[in-house]
């Protein structure tokens, strides 16, 4: 159940299909870091060059793209290498989407605790301990929130 905020500012003309790069954003994050689809939120935030700046630098005075991804997970779900995967694969997709993309684009990956966090009304925590998913229906078989996940969860696709 991630939620994911991408900010970007995209290079000059270049057109942004806003709804593909949603679809694109949560078939990576389902892809390297096992999240489903269906719990994925992605919000996507365009900037006006105008009001970015890297190195005191206004993007106005630069033709590349940037972007700065946060993406929020709970806690111990991940391990280093899904999130650096995840972090590559995103920054490679971004060049491809936006142009020539300046080396100052950040991802970040931030870890929730479970207990900190959670969607319609329950923590990740309290998902845990009652086994509640979408709208309080029990979770489907193979997920657990909060820890590793123990085999393939049903929404993975071979």
């Amino acid at each position: 159940m991630p939620h994911l905020l991408l900010t970007l500012n995209p290079a000059p003309d270049v057109t942004k299909d806003l709804r593909a790069l949603a679809l694109t954003l949560t078939a990576l994050t389902e892809e390297h870091l096992d999240k489903d689809p269906a719990l994925t939120a992605v919000r996507i935030e365009p900037w006006p060059e105008t009001g970015w700046f890297i190195g005191g630098r206004s993007m106005a005075a630069d033709s590349r793209a940037s972007y700065h991804l946060e993406v929020l997970v709970t806690a111990g779900t991940n391990d280093e290498a899904q999130i650096a995967a995840y972090l590559a694969a995103v920054h490679a997709t971004l060049a491809r989407t936006l142009g020539p993309l300046h080396p100052v684009s950040y991802g970040v990956v931030r870890q929730q605790p479970a207990t900190a966090w959670g969607y319609g009304g329950l923590t990740q925590a309290q998902r845990r301990r009652t086994g509640r998913g979408v709208g309080g229906q029990p979770e489907p078989a193979g997920v657990q929130i909060g820890s590793a996940v123990k085999e393939r969860p049903p929404w993975r696709i071979s």
